[in-house]
């Protein structure tokens, strides 16, 4: 198995893209996606996408187990709302 050590903190990674993946994350401060909506920004698509998911003005998700009330912005939220009811 091929390894490739990452040269700012020693991490092995089992390939160059993860190891270009890792660099970008950790090690490196750029931003290149911005919120239209605010002036955040962010290393990576998907925590943008999930940012833009906070904007909304009410609560997207709610539970359809009756009585429980339980609302979030976010998909993930109700899922690991779900899983822990």
């Amino acid at each position: 198995v091929n390894h490739v050590m990452c040269a700012l903190c020693h991490m092995v990674c089992t390939s160059v893209s993860l190891l270009r993946a890792h660099i970008s994350s950790q090690h490196c401060d750029e931003r290149p996606f911005h919120c239209h909506l605010c002036d955040s920004s962010f290393k990576n698509a998907y925590d943008l996408h999930k940012h833009v998911e906070t904007h909304n003005d009410s609560d997207a998700y709610s539970c359809h187990v009756e009585g429980c009330g339980f609302t979030s912005q976010t998909l993930q939220n109700l899922r690991r709302h779900y899983k822990r009811a």
